[in-house]
């Protein structure tokens, strides 16, 4: 691990012009492929966050997670508050160094601190590992209902995990539709 690391929780109405900007850096080089989207300092891709959790070696941030505490519905009849999570990453020349399982741990209690019983996130099928390793859970057979990016409703049917924080996964509620009315952070 990464010496000198300094973690913090920012709220979105906190952080500075000259913030965004390295956010930006950051979240292109994490994700390449969508480096448009982080142009002129812009540190979001489809929701904004109202919090992050920033991992910072000198003054520099290097591991990013965005959320929203938000109400999930869930198969249209139940509701459940999730911290619901996005643009999880670690400046690639760090990856294996055990920043990204501490942003997480992080993330974890930064979540407890605030009262929340579960996180939400979906992701690519290939870093389910990583997120289970910190203690996140598949929801098998789960498809999420939200509104892309391009402003329509969309099914996604990829992974769906949640990690228990103030609650257990038997309170999870059955169901194989999770409606996440807006955009994915």
């Amino acid at each position: 691990m990464m010496a000198g690391l300094v973690w913090t929780l920012r709220w979105e109405a906190d952080l500075s012009r000259d913030e965004h900007d390295a956010l930006a850096t950051l979240l292109s080089c994490i994700y390449p492929e969508h480096h448009a989207t982080f142009a002129e300092g812009r540190s979001w891709s489809g929701a904004r966050p109202e919090g992050r959790v920033i991992g910072y070696s000198e003054d520099r941030p290097v591991a990013h997670l965005g959320f929203i505490r938000r109400t999930l519905r869930i198969n249209e009849d139940s509701s459940l508050l999730v911290g619901d999570v996005g643009l999880v990453g670690v400046e690639p020349s760090l990856h294996g160094s055990g920043i990204g399982l501490r942003l997480l741990e992080e993330a974890s209690t930064s979540f407890h601190n605030l009262a929340l019983p579960f996180g939400f996130l979906t992701c690519r099928p290939s870093v389910v590992p990583f997120y289970e390793r910190g203690g996140w859970k598949e929801l098998p057979g789960q498809a999420t209902r939200m509104i892309d990016n391009d402003l329509q409703p969309e099914t996604y049917t990829g992974p769906a995990l949640a990690l228990p924080v103030l609650a257990s996964m038997s309170e999870w509620p059955s169901g194989q539709t999770v409606i996440r009315d807006g955009l994915e952070v």
